[in-house]
């Protein structure tokens, strides 16, 4: 006869034990250390499947055919950004674990583009850690990053990456000698589109992460999301971010993706499985610059990202 298990108190703290990671402590010294570059080499194939995964069809996009070639997506910086942000080097910087780096989420992105994303250009993108603090879930940090051509030294863009490491702790005082950029206030209401800018299917998440080259298990493996105190998988922030740059592309800058200047956003939310999302927007016309105030919504209302800002340029 099979005997019932007993659970004391003692048992019952081991087994959380087993299920909450134990903290990290980030050393708020860290603060102001640059991070080793790393390189990227953009082909049209990282280009096309990166604007795939995000549901583009454009010629500009895909067709390697086209007069003058093809164009990267500009959300695309984020994954030369992504290999100094999940390298060796920012790792042994933080003193960080596999399991501790898959804690991260990212909060925030804000990219500036400074030239045109072409196949067949060697990338170089160097980051330096900006700020440290605590917050009530967790270890906010804060790294800017810069991304040029190899040969010429030419600027391509500049970010803003944050993230928060879910239940770690700061050890030492908060720091920072820098901040992101905030954005603007809306001048007016955000109009709501009727057409979902992105489908969250169960694939979709594995598409983003191979062809974006960003991987972390939360967002596709449900034993690691739980392992990071999550319900389930969820979609990457920067994969709603880069559907966001991609229907303003279309929807304001006339399909150009040269226009786009800049595309920041806060991620709110979580944007589950069978998830409909939609692009809300107000539009201010300046003198040399369009600028679009946005978030998206998922097909509840809920927030997915928040505090958005998209520039065009002439």
């Amino acid at each position: 006869m099979r005997m019932a298990r007993r659970w004391t108190r003692s048992s019952r703290n081991a087994e959380r034990t087993r299920e909450k990671p134990m903290p990290n402590l980030l050393r708020s010294s860290v603060v102001g250390i640059d991070i080793t570059e790393a390189h990227t080499f953009m082909s049209a194939r990282r280009l096309m499947s990166y604007a795939a995964s995000l549901g583009a069809t454009e010629d500009v996009y895909l067709n390697d055919l086209r007069e003058g070639g093809i164009l990267g997506l500009p959300s695309y910086v984020i994954s030369p950004e992504w290999q100094v942000m999940n390298g060796a080097p920012y790792r042994a910087i933080l003193g960080a674990d596999d399991a501790q780096m898959w804690r991260c989420i990212h909060v925030q992105q804000d990219s500036t583009v400074f030239a045109p994303l072409r196949p067949g250009v060697h990338l170089v993108t160097r980051g330096r850690i900006c700020a440290l603090r605590q917050t009530r879930i967790g270890a906010y940090i804060a790294v800017r990053l810069k991304t040029t051509i190899r040969n010429t030294d030419e600027a391509v863009a500049e970010s803003w990456f944050c993230g928060i490491f879910l239940g770690d702790k700061v050890d030492g005082p908060d720091r920072s000698i820098a901040e992101p950029p905030a954005a603007p206030t809306p001048s007016g209401d955000l109009v709501s589109g009727t057409a979902p800018i992105l489908e969250v299917t169960r694939t979709l998440p594995h598409l983003y992460t191979e062809a974006a080259d960003i991987w972390n298990p939360i967002h596709t493996e449900r034993s690691a999301a739980r392992q990071a105190r999550l319900d389930d998988t969820l979609l990457h922030g920067s994969c709603s971010w880069g559907a966001a740059g991609l229907e303003i592309v279309r929807r304001f800058a006339d399909c150009d993706p040269t226009r786009l200047k800049r595309l920041g956003a806060r991620m709110s939310g979580q944007a589950l499985v069978g998830a409909s999302l939609f692009l809300r927007h107000n539009v201010t016309d300046g003198p040399t610059m369009r600028r679009v105030a946005f978030d998206v919504v998922d097909g509840t209302g809920r927030t997915i990202l928040s505090n958005g800002i998209a520039e065009i340029g002439p």
